[in-house]
């Protein structure tokens, strides 16, 4: 007997925060990859209300600059199934899209009841950017804000109430329109499907810790934090999630609201909130008769940093972090990996697999200040040909498997910062070996008979996280690196009426049990742990608040260094150009998500229209991140310490908290608003930074390679007053 299987993608949805009310819809298309019929690149946002639609620059901000959201949009898809013994398999490519008026079961879709529950629990949670390794052994490493409340375990009472941010779920009719918010003025509510009702929580303990007597005005650095997003839906029936404004709140050792609480540390720091957030996404269908029927399983939403540079990918992608975890720990396809090993017989699609690796490397120009020979040879990697390779490409690709690779930097790639102490950033284990059969001339070509291709849903699945960062988890930007622990996830995804791949180990919530005086949230999802995972369980392990690590994560010695530590005293000590065989060059973090040099539309204009003109002339890099504040400086008693390491950044973290919604985005030419009187852009395959709000002048001009922690520095104009 046939039977159907419903399910939201994607799997893991992705909201951004922005200062404005305005929103635009995050992209579907892959960033950065050829979309067919179309001279633009994937990866540009969609402007609300439309199917497609691609922004275009003037669309990044408001009428008063302010910068928009990026909502997140989920749909619900049928699966179809001969029977109840079938056993799923990976890509299943099937789905039908199912919008209210749509057909199920022979019933129609009057009506779909969307629920979502936000929370944040970094500030009580233990220290992020250490990866997984402080976990294993029944070890746990140190927490947050670890002697609030007298007490250093996660479960107490107090520290969740003070700690987590817990708006509660929210919940919506799809054909009704309108919006909700997840704010503490604002009744939680949950859909039930016994009943197709949205049933209100009167006694839900929302949680909104510091918020009271919190300042508002936007220049003062610890703001309150009011709500986490809000709902809405498209009047097919599909869910839109925002996200926060990008605040962050200080408080003090009795968890009251702090004006001026100290920023020391890049990634953890005490006595901090901020409004990111995650959690689960569920929904059901009402039909015309008055039935309903539960969606299978549920998705996830994650409410992050904004993407600066969203057209120009990341070598290594959180989808390809997520799919190489799957590849290895679920027989997610055994033609691929079984056994332990990757199957030496398959054949790996060229566009799907390999060129995308090729074609991120080749973007990497435009967010980082490289050398000539180094832009010519990213350029020779974006415009090799699928056939007749010539060129021993594997001789210059750092292996995953080779740990002592990890510690070499040019000419092995990635040359970016690595995580979980290695120096360097490896491809995933499923992308080195996909690149080494194309290399070794075992790959698919446009003759062979095609592999199963991605249905409409599951190609959601991978295109919205294949826009994200994968490594370096340091800790990262949208998800840390909980996504390589099988435990996060539910395992049966083949067996009959699963809700198929790559869905997160949700606990159940029972929100009849809520109760004003107790909080509905505890410790929930830990590493390396079977414990189910609760909203706000993404985002903890996450920099606290955001802005400081998005404003370190310009460009950094490797740590470990090769070559040993720097000290003051060895580096003046080393009189040859080796420098005694000690590393001086600096690396970037997240070069494509975290632009750290990048070339203005205003300066190529500048230049007629080039970047590179026929005669040479090179347009300016400037620092993405730039102006009043950005100068570059020595800090004392903080060990080895050169003006030259702290450039592209905010000196004082706290500054980053004014200034974050002021960057420039990088987008393609097609997608810029050009000026009328001025020299058109002579290629469509520029990509620029453009919707700055910082000042452009002589004292944020890059320094061009060799980028090390010893360079001398332009000399800055004096700053001008703010």
């Amino acid at each position: 007997m046939a039977h159907t299987n419903l399910r939201i993608h994607p799997v893991i949805g992705i909201a951004r925060v922005g200062n404005s009310e305005e929103y635009y819809l995050g992209p579907e298309s892959m960033a950065g990859m050829d979309i067919p019929g179309q001279a633009m690149k994937g990866g540009l946002p969609i402007k609300p209300g439309t199917e497609q639609t691609p922004i275009m620059s003037s669309d990044l901000r408001d009428a008063s600059g302010k910068l928009k959201r990026q909502a997140a949009r989920f749909r619900i898809y049928q699966y179809d199934f001969p029977d109840h013994s079938s056993i799923e398999t990976y890509p299943n490519g099937g789905g039908n899209e199912i919008q209210i008026g749509s057909m199920v079961d022979g019933k129609t879709v009057k009506d779909i009841v969307w629920t979502v529950h936000l929370a944040n629990k970094k500030a009580n949670s233990w220290l992020g950017g250490e990866g997984v390794t402080p976990f294993e052994q029944g070890k746990f490493p140190k927490l947050r804000n670890p002697t609030f409340a007298n007490c250093a375990d996660p479960a107490d009472p107090q520290r969740l109430k003070k700690l987590v941010i817990d708006a509660g779920p929210r919940a919506l009719h799809a054909a009704s329109g309108g919006s909700i918010r997840f704010d503490n003025m604002t009744l939680p509510c949950y859909g039930q499907v016994s009943t197709g009702a949205i049933i209100d929580l009167a006694n839900y303990p929302i949680s909104f810790p510091a918020s009271e007597d919190a300042h508002t005005e936007p220049e003062i650095y610890s703001r309150k934090i009011q709500t986490l997003g809000a709902l809405s839906s498209e009047s097919n029936g599909r869910l839109l999630v925002l996200g926060g404004y990008g605040l962050a709140c200080g408080f003090d050792a009795q968890g009251n609201y702090a004006p001026h609480a100290s920023l020391n540390q890049n990634v953890n720091n005490d006595n901090w909130l901020d409004d990111t957030a995650d959690g689960p996404v569920t929904a059901f269908l009402i039909f015309d008769d008055g039935s309903t029927r539960p969606v299978d399983g549920s998705a996830w939403v994650i409410s992050t940093d904004p993407a600066y540079a969203p057209q120009t990918t990341n070598v290594v992608t959180l989808w390809g972090e997520l799919y190489t975890t799957w590849l290895e720990n679920f027989a997610l396809q055994p033609a691929v990996y079984q056994d332990q090993k990757y199957q030496v017989s398959f054949k790996p699609n060229y566009v799907q697999d390999v060129f995308p690796v090729l074609r991120a490397a080749s973007l990497q120009k435009w967010n980082v200040s490289l050398p000539d020979k180094a832009v010519e040879r990213h350029d020779f990697l974006g415009d090799l040909p699928a056939d007749g390779l010539d060129f021993p490409i594997m001789n210059f690709i750092r292996d995953p498997n080779y740990a002592d690779g990890s510690t070499i930097g040019s000419p092995l790639m990635p040359l970016s910062l690595g995580d979980e102490g290695k120096s360097f950033l490896s491809l995933t284990t499923s992308q080195y070996f996909f690149m080494s059969q194309w290399a070794n001339d075992i790959y698919q070509r446009p003759d062979d008979t095609p592999s199963a291709s991605l249905g409409p849903g599951e190609l959601l699945d991978k295109t919205i996280l294949f826009n994200c960062l994968g490594g370096r988890f340091g800790p990262g930007i949208e998800m840390g690196f909980s996504v390589r622990d099988p435990n996060l996830y539910h395992a049966n995804w083949a067996t009959p009426g699963s809700a198929g791949p790559f869905r997160i180990n949700m606990q159940v919530l029972d929100y009849s049990k809520a109760s004003k005086d107790t909080p509905f949230l505890g410790v929930g999802y830990t590493p390396l742990r079977k414990s189910p995972v609760q909203p706000g369980d993404f985002c903890k392990f996450m920099a606290l608040p955001w802005h400081t690590d998005y404003n370190s994560c310009a460009t950094h010695l490797p740590d470990p260094n090769p070559g040993g530590e720097l000290t003051d005293e060895n580096i003046d000590a080393a009189t040859d150009m080796n420098f005694a065989g000690l590393n001086t060059f600096t690396f970037a973090s997240w070069p494509a998500q975290r632009p750290v040099a990048v070339y203005t539309y205003r300066d190529v204009v500048a230049n007629n229209g080039y970047v590179v003109s026929r005669d040479g002339e090179k347009a300016v890099q400037r620092f993405s991140v730039r102006g009043n504040g950005t100068k570059a400086r020595r800090f004392e008693n903080e060990g080895f310490n050169r003006p030259a390491m702290n450039t592209g950044r905010y000196q004082d973290r706290k500054e980053f908290l004014l200034n974050w919604s002021r960057i420039g985005f990088i987008l393609q030419s097609r997608a810029i608003a050009q000026d009328a009187d001025a020299p058109s852009l002579k290629s469509e395959d520029y990509f620029l930074e453009v919707s700055s709000q910082f000042e452009t002048d002589e004292s944020n001009l890059v320094e061009y390679w060799p980028n090390t922690v010893i360079d001398k520095l332009y000399a800055p104009e004096p700053e001008k007053k703010k």
